[in-house]
């Protein structure tokens, strides 16, 4: 009975954590990629590339991006409902921004050889 009441809270918290100010990770998809996460510091004799060098989240509507590549990046935001380009910049590492209006968006992050893709919402 204890650990049901542990699972419950736990899921209970996941859906509740936007409304407590605390960061909802999108969910990152490779859409292109010359090779699969393409890493120049991969040698071929270890795990391979890390695919969490890529990362976003969103607290309420400030999106954070991060592109660990040690190369300069490119994120675009498109709201999925017009098709509109309304955020888009060049960075290099990490990048804050804010998305003025509420909606279902696509972070689009373009990075060497490598775009990643993520849907989030902004309420």
């Amino acid at each position: 009975m204890k650990k049901l009441l542990i699972l419950a809270l736990f899921v209970l918290g996941m859906y509740n954590a936007p409304v407590f100010g605390m960061a909802q990770e999108i969910i990152l998809t490779e859409l292109y990629s010359l090779l699969p996460l393409d890493d120049h510091r991969d040698d071929g004799l270890g795990d391979g590339p890390d695919p969490s060098r890529f990362c976003a989240s969103i607290v309420g509507n400030n999106l954070s991006i991060g592109a660990h590549t040690e190369m300069p990046a490119y994120m675009e935001v498109i709201d999925q409902e017009t098709g509109e380009v309304v955020v888009e910049e060049e960075f290099l590492d990490e990048t804050e921004t804010t998305i003025h209006q509420s909606g279902l968006y696509v972070v689009q992050i373009y990075s060497g050889n490598t775009i990643m893709t993520g849907e989030f919402e902004v309420e």
